[in-house]
């Protein structure tokens, strides 16, 4: 058996035309979901000591959204500065 030999393998590799979750998602609210009710059904109380019990940096993403990870920038990249007076 050489190191490109997949033959071990081949038994557990994704079959064409067959789905690798025949079941599908299970069935009732999906985990966002489910969370963002159980946020919004939180008295005032247990909101402020959820928000005191996370990282200002999560509170944040939670408030703005986060932002998107993958990025690639080509080029070149510049920025201006305007200075505005009082």
């Amino acid at each position: 058996m050489g190191r490109g030999d997949i033959t071990p393998i081949k038994q557990f590799q994704f079959k064409p035309g067959v789905s690798g979750n025949p079941g599908g998602r299970p069935k009732g609210p999906s985990m966002k979901k489910f969370a963002r009710e159980y946020l919004e059904n939180m008295t005032q109380e247990e909101r402020i000591e959820f928000m005191n019990s996370i990282s200002p940096d999560k509170v944040w993403e939670m408030a703005e959204g986060r932002a998107k990870q993958d990025i690639e920038l080509e080029g070149e990249m510049t920025s201006k500065v305007i200075i505005a007076d009082e």
